[in-house]
């Protein structure tokens, strides 16, 4: 009886078998768990074990396996897979000798692997996939080049990956081709940015000598990461920093950057030869710590603590943050936003004593925006402001300017169309307190300002009917918007002039005003894949002072702007300033950006023109010669003088894991300057730059 039913079952699992096979002899096979496809399909004797050969897909929600052979256990989700073995996840790819893939808990181990995480690639002589986010390398390396003999790796015995988010490995040797050049004890690379986690510049420069700056960029968790400092110049010795990133989910985030150095000027052009003179040491320092902490929807605070060893650090060490902000302050700001107004608490402290700066202990400021009033067409506005002001000057000047100072300033406007116009009257005055004023001996100074002014404005538009789909230009219907405002405003005399007043700040620097300004603007627009587009707008406005008003009666500058851009690859920017006084033109600038529709070449055009100052023109070309070489061409030439003021000429080589830039720059004045700057394409926001200049640094300069 027994014989019976199992070669009943057999003939049952033929027929299955058979069944779901094609024409082209595939076969399929449903699980529990997984759809099995094969060539070939073998069950066991009791329908748990399924064998597939030949172009085998093994498939689960967004996880595909595909071999040569696979064994699989409807029981235990279990895959043995043997040849040609790739496995597929929305993390990341594995392709290997053989696998043993568990389907429920998305767990496995390769032999033999490769893995891809992007940007990575790794090589291991085992691979597990420990869970549905992590796998492990054991004797492996991971490394940005897809070649079989990548160019650079950083090899361990164990290394672990989360796509998507981070690699961490310990013990960790980085080779060149076959040559190890640094041992890391721990190394941790995000994977959400672009950043590499080593930064080398070397150079030479005249004022610092050979010089080598590193960064190394920390990273214990989202939470906690920065980068250390460590930088050695010729003439100069060692400097060292330590930048940190943090953010506490409840109390903010901010940023905490520290930089420290004995700076020894060295007489001599070589540290090795003798020194004419003797060696000047100074300490130099620069300590920022910024704090921003969202306390709730409506509330926010901003910290920010900046001290520096003196006036030049920034400019000699870190000139991007000198020309960003050459005298960054010291702050506290807490602000509260109402329902109809704004409420704000800040302190200023100068800690740099070499700088003057206006200290603000306390300042509070409360702004009413504008509201109706009732179901008029009246509206209110109120900014309230109370400052305990102490001007300092810089050391060694102990000279202070001090008062306790109330602002308040008031306006009522009414808004009201009549017809196709816009008609906004307003009135409004302002008064300020000050318990100290410039003159000696004088207290409880009020002053007092009135003003007023309307504005009419209206827009005018019509339609036409034009088509048009010729050389990259989609025209469909054309709109013509015109839109003119003029606006009155006058101000009189405060009561209290600004010359018997501490200037401080705007508020102590009202100034009668009476003028009227004209504004006409001009638009063609049209429809783009439903979007409205501007193809042209022009402007031009000038104010016209009245014979109360501080400047010379009459128009004053006529302002132009013109803005054109009828498709992607074709921008014309221009913008000038007449002065009627001189009857003369004062600036007159333009840009002219052309580019290829593939972005295979690029070529900008552009002029700068100031009568008092100069007449420069600039010209850019870029071009993709091929998928290989790129050459990119810059001049900056000075046509008051007859004068190349800058040229530049770079070549771009594209090195498969690396890009390498050669690039020469001269500049008038300040001498030349060879790059070469090797960048990872997987992390292009900083490369590794190795350039010597000759006059003045260009580039090299370390900036947080």
């Amino acid at each position: 009886m027994s014989r019976k039913i199992n070669w009943i079952r057999a003939f049952l699992l033929f027929f299955i078998v058979w069944a779901t096979c094609d024409a082209a002899n595939s076969c399929w096979a449903q699980s529990k768990t997984v759809e099995l496809n094969g060539d070939v399909l073998n069950y066991s004797v009791d329908g748990n074990s399924i064998t597939a050969e030949g172009n085998v897909v093994v498939l689960k929600d967004e996880t595909t396996l595909s071999c040569d052979i696979v064994e699989f256990s409807q029981d235990t989700s279990v895959a043995k897979a043997q040849g040609d073995v790739t496995l597929v996840t929305p993390q990341g790819k594995i392709e290997g000798d053989s696998l043993i893939f568990n389907f429920e808990t998305m767990t496995g181990s390769f032999q033999k692997a490769k893995i891809y995480a992007d940007p990575y690639y790794g090589f291991a002589r085992t691979v597990g996939k420990v869970a549905e986010n992590e796998i492990n390398l054991l004797d492996g390396y991971v490394t940005t080049s897809d070649f079989d003999n990548p160019e650079y790796r950083l090899t361990s015995k164990k290394i672990e990956v989360f796509p998507g988010d981070k690699i961490v490995a310990r013990n960790v040797l980085w080779y060149f081709g076959k040559v190890p050049v640094l041992y890391l004890p721990k190394f941790v690379q995000s994977l959400k940015d672009k950043k590499p986690r080593f930064i080398f510049t070397p150079g030479y420069d005249k004022e610092w000598g050979m010089f080598l700056l590193t960064q190394w960029r920390y990273y214990f968790s989202e939470d906690f990461k920065g980068v250390i400092h460590f930088d050695a110049r010729e003439k100069k010795d060692i400097a060292t920093g330590v930048d940190l990133q943090y953010n506490t989910q409840k109390y903010g985030k901010g940023a905490f950057y520290t930089y420290y150095m004995n700076e020894r000027n060295i007489t001599s052009k070589r540290f090795y030869l003798e020194r004419p003179s003797p060696t000047i040491e100074r300490e130099r320092f620069k300590i920022n710590w910024r704090h921003d902490w969202n306390i709730d929807d409506q509330t926010k605070a901003i910290m920010q603590y900046y001290k520096l060893s003196d006036a030049t650090i920034l400019k000699d060490y870190f000139e991007r943050e000198y020309e960003e902000n050459s005298n960054p302050k010291t702050y506290f700001l807490l602000t509260r936003r109402l329902a109809r107004a704004h409420l704000s608490f800040r302190t200023d402290i100068r800690v740099n004593r070499f700088t003057s700066q206006v200290e603000r202990l306390p300042e509070i400021n409360y702004t009413y925006s504008s509201q109706r009033i009732g179901d008029t067409n009246f509206y209110f506005s109120n900014q309230t402001k109370y400052s305990n002001l102490t001007k300092k000057r810089a050391s060694p000047s102990e000279i202070r300017e001090k008062t306790n100072r109330f602002f308040t300033d008031n306006q009522i406007a009414y808004q009201r169309k009549i017809g196709f116009v816009e008609f906004k009257p307003y009135i409004g005055g302002s008064h300020t307190y000050y318990s100290r004023i410039k003159t000696p001996g004088e207290t409880d100074g009020v002053r007092g300002a009135f003003r007023t002014g309307a504005s009419l404005s209206t827009k005018i538009y019509r339609i036409f009917d034009a088509q048009y789909n010729k050389h990259g230009i989609t025209i469909e219907k054309l709109r013509h918007v015109v839109t003119p405002s003029v606006s009155y405003s006058y101000a009189h005399d405060p009561t209290t002039l600004n010359s018997e007043l501490d200037q401080y700040d705007s508020v102590d620097s009202i100034t009668r005003n009476h003028s009227i300004n004209f504004l006409l603007e001009n638009k063609l627009q049209t429809k783009r894949d439903g979007q409205a587009v501007d193809l042209v707008r022009f402007s031009t406005s000038s104010d016209f002072n009245l014979k109360e008003d501080t400047s010379a009666p009459g128009f004053s500058n006529v302002t132009n702007e013109l803005n054109f851009k009828p498709v992607n690859w074709l921008t014309f920017r221009a913008d000038s300033i007449y002065n009627t006084h001189r009857d003369r033109m004062t600036t007159a600038n333009f840009d002219l950006y052309l580019s290829d529709k593939d972005d295979k070449w690029q070529w900008n055009f552009g002029k700068r023109w100031h009568r008092d100052v100069d007449d420069q023109i600039t010209t850019e070309f870029l071009w993709r010669i091929n998928p290989l070489w790129a050459i990119r061409m810059y001049e900056r030439f000075d046509l008051e003088h007859g004068t190349q003021k800058e040229q530049s000429f770079t070549v771009t080589r594209d090195l498969h894991s690396w890009i390498l830039d050669i690039s020469f720059t001269e500049k008038r004045g300040e001498g030349s300057e060879i790059l070469f700057v090797f960048t990872l394409k997987a992390f292009p926001d900083i490369g590794f730059d190795f350039g010597s200049s000759f006059n003045k640094r260009k580039a090299g300069s370390q900036s947080n």
